[in-house]
């Protein structure tokens, strides 16, 4: 919760920094993103916060993005790679995940449809961590030129040292998205 504090506050103290925020809710989480542009790359600064079960994701990342097209149809989409500090359970994750995030836009219109997922298998995940990852779906509709809303649906999961397979987070949930 800190994390998206701070976030919120860098955001707002840099108003030349070009970036995105993205808040997004469901009953039992709270997740927080920034976005800073890096000439043909993003930094991602991102904290999930799950209540009911007090488990929490910390990550930064830096990502290679870009806008195509594929035929009539505007892509957007990113790779890298993302550190993760996870608390779940009485346990201590940290990763590093490798992977991506795409949007497509049909037509080039408002409404487009995308997916992320990023994997760190056990070599690059430690202390009570064996693998971590994170995959999700979502649909968005561009309500005026930076702005969005979306509803989607979340994996969040750590397998531990101890041979269990914890979710920090898995359901549905709604957010925005602003651009400056």
């Amino acid at each position: 919760m800190r994390f998206i504090a701070f976030a919120l506050l860098a955001a707002a103290s840099a108003p030349a920094l070009a970036g995105t925020v993205d808040v997004n809710l469901s009953n039992k989480t709270i997740e927080g993103k920034f976005y800073a542009n890096a000439g043909l790359a993003d930094w991602t600064f991102g904290a999930l916060y799950n209540r009911d079960q007090k488990d929490s994701v910390v990550n930064v990342g830096l990502l290679a993005v870009g806008d195509s097209y594929m035929g009539n149809a505007r892509v957007k989409g990113g790779i890298g790679g993302k550190v993760y500090a996870v608390g779940v359970g009485n346990s201590d994750v940290l990763a590093l995940g490798l992977g991506g995030q795409f949007t497509v836009f049909p037509a080039d219109g408002a409404f487009g449809v995308g997916a992320y997922g990023f994997y760190a298998p056990r070599v690059v995940t430690a202390i009570d961590g064996e693998r971590f990852w994170e995959a999700g779906v979502r649909g968005e509709v561009e309500v005026i030129k930076n702005s969005s809303v979306y509803v989607g649906y979340r994996r969040v999961r750590a397998e531990l040292d101890n041979g269990s397979s914890p979710y920090v987070d898995r359901g549905a949930f709604a957010g925005i998205q602003i651009r400056f």
